[in-house]
């Protein structure tokens, strides 16, 4: 994932550099998900995770690169976890894909609190807004396909409506997750029908 407003910096070739860079974006998940994104200063990472100064920086130039760089990390997580459960899904209508979908994302954010902070956070780095809008295509791109390949939605149903479904479902996840704590269950459950209602315009195009 890049574009040309990011930074290049250094990848982890060797075991012991990439341990180190893990404990750096471990220590930044922590730090966001219990103190908020603002005490995530690149001196509270490295004292959190126990390494020098000059070696968080040999990674990363600023504490945005290592957001940036957990928020992809969660991203691509996140992903790992819907795939799982869309080749676990047992088909039968758009409303139980949707809540599939909805309920995957809810238990990542609820299990992931800094995930909640960076996603939901109104952070304007280029490269979260890329990361979050290339995910979120990528996923419609996914749900398209697997609601046309078991015949729940007609094959000319377009893509931007479901790019739109995903859009409308992670705005109902940055409700639900307003609050700290768990989500609200009953804005997600309300989300999901609002949701349907409008996939299944698409089943009687």
């Amino acid at each position: 994932m890049t574009t040309t407003a990011a930074r290049a910096r250094r990848e982890p070739t060797q075991q012991r550099s990439r341990r180190t860079v893990r404990q750096i974006l471990d220590a930044a998940e922590q730090i966001v998900g219990t103190q908020g994104v603002d005490a995530a200063t690149t001196r509270a990472i490295a004292e959190r995770a126990g390494v020098a100064i000059p070696s968080l920086y040999r990674f990363f130039a600023d504490r945005d690169e290592i957001l940036d760089a957990l928020l992809e990390h969660m991203t691509a997580d996140l992903d790992q976890h819907a795939r799982a459960a869309e080749a676990a899904w047992q088909p039968g209508d758009p409303a139980s894909l949707i809540r599939l979908e909805l309920d995957t994302a809810a238990a990542y954010f609820e299990a992931h609190p800094s995930a909640v902070a960076l996603w939901f956070g109104g952070r304007a780095s280029p490269l979260v807004i890329q990361a979050i809008r290339a995910r979120n295509h990528a996923l419609a791109v996914r749900i398209r396909t697997l609601l046309i390949s078991h015949h729940l939605v007609p094959e000319q149903t377009p893509l931007a409506a479901v790019d739109l479904l995903v859009e409308l479902g992670d705005r109902i996840l940055e409700v639900a997750f307003r609050s700290p704590g768990p989500p609200d269950r009953q804005t997600i459950e309300l989300g999901g029908i609002a949701l349907t209602a409008f996939a299944e315009r698409w089943t009687q195009a």
